[in-house]
């Protein structure tokens, strides 16, 4: 078995590769300068493309056709402009070019095929794809994704071995240049798993940079020049002071990592007035002014900490240390305020600025790549021999034991195992149906075997086994988790809306693969302009579908239907997902025998800026209509609640009326997340959402009624007894959750019951029958039919006959107005 061994950290500022060689990793340097990390940035001057160290200092000479952080908008629409060239280059097309440039710090020529890059925990599929087409373009033939903290963790148990316990668990603080995560990891006997994670993907080191630069040195800078104009326009695209932000930006990294070692610093740059008179300023920044304008974005990690404990019902004495990696992580008030805040002991012993890479090798060194190595002799009398091996893949153990199964096995062969490096040989054996072998294992690193299978005469035999490697004194990664749930979006007919059904639930462990069976829930009629849409989502599947993102549609037109779809037929829909989340979709309709097939891999995500703002000001005005509601009825800790949830609303619109397109900043996407966190509060927090009153107050009456029947009825079956008893159980839970569609589906499985009851108990169903046989003709919509059957109950009560009163009640129950079906208002997807 051939494995990657090629690792990359494809950073926002900087970016590194290494090389696992079977018990270490190789960080490789520069050729140019010796250093480990390649800064990612691009430059363009004329028909030279610069990549790097070079490429930054160009930003004090040339900043528009200078480009960093190119990172944080992967799987965005967004392009970057080069004056120098008139054309525009995306976000993968940068990174690309920051990858190929990593493959000429491989010193000794090496070419690899294959690598692993690392992303961020939080990066969606879409961004993850982006980084994957980048992996492609820089000329890999095959790119696995590795989650950034998973590959800090390894790089922390594996190099640096900072803990020698097998169980336990970890927190991984991850804040680099552009991104922050934080997850919980686990151990459990040398295995790793990740097993809950939180980020943001707007938020690092650049983010400080900016904060610096808006809240501290432009003050200052305006204060001595008097030019109040800079606040509006310094960060604005093609205005005549968009050199001068780069410039800033640069000078404010430089300071903040100056004041980790020293209380003060000074910048120097030259300004030019609006005028056109150029001067020198020299402005002093003090560790606290740093600490002053990043802390609230510190608080911003601790909260993300706080939820992993939170929802994994951790104390902080259950955690063994907090692990900090990232670039950032260097400032002294970062570490100094997790430690203080948390209580808990942070680790700081892994290289903030290698250990993903490290890790990431670790990784490559036991990933297969996609081609097999297997011996090939051609010799025809011995063809399709396999051999299937079985062994422990991580061991603390000095030797291991591999049992071995042949498949077409033939007699007269022999086989031997060989490792490696030469220092175990099992010599010579006769092969046999089922075989095994203890193999001596060398410590700390990874053991590759081979099986070699001979004729009597020793020549080899052509055989198809894969390599033998075994991991001694090393921490092995038990499998990624996924970051959100994977959901299809199916129509919600009751509620005249839409909702999400889940297909992979989050952390569920890549790869996954599922089957779901659904009904079309309209005809849709072959030829018509109507549509089968199967809209695949990922965000929480208990959330309303406007909070979640969209991953690929499928719209099954009704013009490619070889005849009309049914309401009521079955969809099968297969979905299955790859380590690297490179997701594949299977339709097939059951009522026309047809097959669709779509592979989804989007690289990039449009945010519009007026969407953005039409949807805060919808999400503004359903809060303050419901924070009116709460005056009126005077529910004063409820209106106190949504006042600030009305002015988060307020003031998210007032950035969003302010954010320009040509902003340099990410503010757009960081809006476009703070948008989508505050829809959840409004369909999922019951404080928020009059809906959720509603179906509380129509489930809690029917609930008292059901539960009345029950004390009083005597001949109610005893099943529905415990049926009850049941859903009483599961109410607290349920109602606590302030989710929507659970209370919605607790709500709807009370309804059945209740129908259940009365159909199925004679008292009850006498009683109903009576109620349905007095209402007046103009109730029904057809007097006639429900006067026959009105009758027809008439006899069978004479005869105690309750099957066929049964039968009677359920069609003067569908003959009255008021139970009649109304077309859903939404076209919705077809799905039901």
């Amino acid at each position: 078995m051939q494995t990657i061994n090629f690792g990359i950290d494809l950073g926002t500022t900087n970016s590194l590769i290494a090389r696992f060689t079977g018990a270490n990793v190789e960080v490789y340097k520069n050729p140019i300068g010796l250093k480990e990390t390649l800064p990612s940035c691009v430059a363009f001057r004329g028909e030279r493309t610069i990549i790097g160290e070079k490429a930054r200092e160009w930003l004090l000479k040339d900043s528009l056709n200078v480009f960093t952080s190119f990172k944080r908008k992967m799987g965005t629409d967004e392009n970057y402009y080069i004056p120098s060239l008139s054309d525009n280059k995306s976000p993968i097309e940068l990174s690309a070019l920051v990858l190929k440039e990593l493959k000429n710090f491989i010193h000794n020529g090496e070419i690899p095929n294959a690598v692993v890059i690392t992303i961020p925990a939080s990066f969606d599929t879409i961004q993850s794809n982006a980084t994957k087409q980048a992996g492609y373009e820089a000329g890999f033939k095959e790119v696995v994704l590795l989650q950034e903290p998973i590959a800090a963790s390894l790089a922390f148990f594996n190099k640096y071995r900072a803990s020698e316990k097998e169980t336990g668990k970890w927190l991984v603080y991850d804040l680099g240049g552009g991104t922050f995560d934080v997850a919980l990891v686990g151990i459990d006997n040398s295995e790793l798993r990740v097993l809950d994670h939180q980020g943001d993907n707007y938020l690092g080191g650049i983010d400080f940079d900016h904060s610096l630069v808006m809240n501290v040195i432009i003050p200052k800078l305006v204060a001595q020049t008097g030019n109040t104009g800079l606040i509006d326009y310094i960060h604005t695209k093609n205005s005549i002071y968009e050199k001068l932000y780069h410039v800033l930006l640069l000078k404010a990294e430089e300071a903040k990592k100056e004041l980790s070692s020293r209380l003060t610093t000074e910048i120097e740059f030259a300004y030019t007035s609006p005028d056109g008179i150029e001067e020198d300023i020299y402005i002093i920044i003090s560790r606290e002014e740093l600490n002053g304008v990043i802390s609230n974005k510190v608080d911003a990690t601790l909260l993300m900490l706080e939820v992993i404990l939170d929802r994994n019902h951790l104390l902080a004495s259950d955690i063994e240390e907090i692990i900090m990696i990232g670039g950032s992580t260097y400032i002294p008030y970062i570490y100094e305020t997790i430690t203080e805040k948390t209580n808990i002991k942070v680790n700081r012993n892994a290289d903030p600025t290698t250990a993903v890479v490290v890790g990431a090798a670790y990784f490559a060194g036991n990933k297969p790549s996609v081609e097999k190595k297997v011996t090939v002799i051609e010799k025809e009398s011995f063809d399709n021999i396999t051999i299937q091996t079985g062994y422990t893949a991580t061991t603390k153990d000095h030797e291991e034991y591999i049992t071995a199964s042949v498949t077409n096995f033939k007699e007269g062969l022999f086989y031997r195992i060989t490792r490696n490096d030469g220092g175990f040989d099992s010599g010579i054996k006769k092969l046999t149906p089922k075989f095994g072998e203890f193999v001596l294992l060398l410590p700390n690193c990874i053991n590759s075997f081979q099986i070699k299978v001979f004729d009597d005469t020793n020549t080899p035999i052509e055989v198809l086994v894969d390599e033998v490697h075994i991991s001694q004194g090393l921490f092995n990664l038990y499998g990624q988790p996924l970051p959100e749930d994977i959901c299809i979006e199916i129509d919600d007919l009751n509620n005249n809306s839409t909702k999400c059904q889940v297909i992979f639930t989050r952390n569920s462990i890549l790869p996954l693969t599922k089957t779901i069976y659904r009904e079309i829930s309209r005809t849709i009629k072959k030829g018509s302009d109507d549509s089968l849409i199967i809209n695949l989502m990922e965000g929480d599947a208990n959330q309303h579908p406007s909070t979640n993102k969209v991953i690929g549609v499928i719209e099954i037109k009704a013009e490619k239907l070889v005849s009309d779809l049914v309401k009521g037929s079955d969809v099968e829909i297969k979905i299955e997902m790859s380590e690297s989340r490179d997701i594949s979709i299977s339709t097939h309709l059951s009522m026309t025998d047809q097959q669709f097939e779509e592979v989804f891999s989007p690289t990039k995500r449009y945010v519009s800026i007026a969407k953005l703002r039409d949807e805060i000001h919808e999400l503004r005005g359903q809060l303050e209509l419901d924070l009116s509601k709460a005056v009126k009825n005077e529910e004063f800790e409820l209106a106190a609640h949504l006042q600030d949830k009305v002015e988060q609303a307020r003031d998210l619109y007032i950035q969003a009326k302010t954010l320009k397109a040509d902003f340099y900043t990410d503010e757009k996407y960081q809006l476009y997340e703070a948008k989508r966190k505050l829809a959840k509060e409004l369909y999922t927090n019951g404080t928020v959402n009059n809906r959720i009153f509603q179906i509380k107050e129509r489930y809690y009456d029917l609930m008292e009624t059901l539960q009345s029947w029950l004390q009083n009825i005597d001949d109610i079956p005893q099943k529905y007894q415990v049926d009850a008893t049941k859903l009483k159980e599961d109410e607290i839970r349920i109602m606590r959750s302030n989710n929507y569609y659970l209370i919605e589906g607790h709500y709807q499985k009370t309804i059945r019951l209740n129908n259940n009851v009365i159909f199925y108990t004679p008292t009850l169903l006498v009683h109903f029958y009576h109620t349905y046989a007095s209402l007046s003709p103009d109730e029904y919509t057809d007097y006639g039919a429900a006067k026959k059957e009105i009758n027809r109950g008439e006899k069978a009560l004479e005869r105690q006959n309750y099957i066929d009163l049964r039968s009677v009640l359920m069609l003067l129950v569908s003959l009255t107005k008021n139970s009649e079906i109304l077309e859903t208002k939404i076209k919705g997807t077809g799905l039901g």
